[in-house]
């Protein structure tokens, strides 16, 4: 089945890494919704669901490809040295999660969870009332540092993204908890002044 998976990503890398991206989505939403929010089956917001798995389809599967596997490859090589693949896992870490990723999804969640502006995930992130940039790193750096550098050194390129999808579903689940807890305080907050 790997094999099978592998020369299927080989012959289709962005449709392969939409694919297993969009289907994690989904399941790592319905994990949220069911256990980080206590939802029944029937409170389950499908729409959201749905947004979800496209932004893991669209972000976590194409957009990581192009960046770790094309962008990054050509910034630092396509050598699988140590060496290299701590120059990737730096700019990943101090670049590409901070000024992009994180922001995106911030962004995204706010408009879709929340019926928010996209500009209020950026200030959960950076306001000077919330710096929640803090907290999402810090956890952020007890992952996937570790995950990049062995998958920058040991995995070949065509499954990098399943790699990430695979722990990834622990990570957007992790994620779903810090940023609902934080914007769930605010509402809170909001109703009692």
């Amino acid at each position: 089945m790997l094999r099978q998976y592998r020369t299927i990503s080989t012959k289709y890398p962005l449709r392969t890494a939409f694919a297993t991206c969009f289907i994690k989505g989904s399941a790592a939403d319905l994990l949220a919704q069911t256990v980080v929010e206590n939802k029944s089956k029937s409170q389950i917001s499908w729409r959201r669901n749905l947004s979800f798995a496209f932004f893991s389809g669209a972000y976590l599967g194409i957009a990581q490809h192009g960046i770790y596997n094309v962008i990054f490859t050509r910034a630092f090589g396509s050598s699988q040295t140590f060496q290299t693949a701590v120059k990737k896992v730096a700019a990943d870490f101090f670049i590409h999660v901070p000024f992009v990723y994180i922001p995106l999804y911030y962004a995204f969640e706010q408009t879709v969870v929340f019926d928010q502006n996209p500009a209020a995930g950026i200030d959960i992130l950076y306001g000077k009332d919330s710096l929640e940039i803090i907290p999402v790193m810090e956890t952020y750096a007890k992952i996937w540092p570790g995950v990049h550098l062995i998958n920058f050194m040991f995995v070949p390129m065509e499954l990098r993204i399943a790699v990430i999808a695979t722990v990834s579903f622990a990570w957007l689940t992790i994620l779903s908890s810090i940023s609902h807890g934080t914007a769930l305080l605010e509402d809170e907050n909001d109703r009692k002044v």
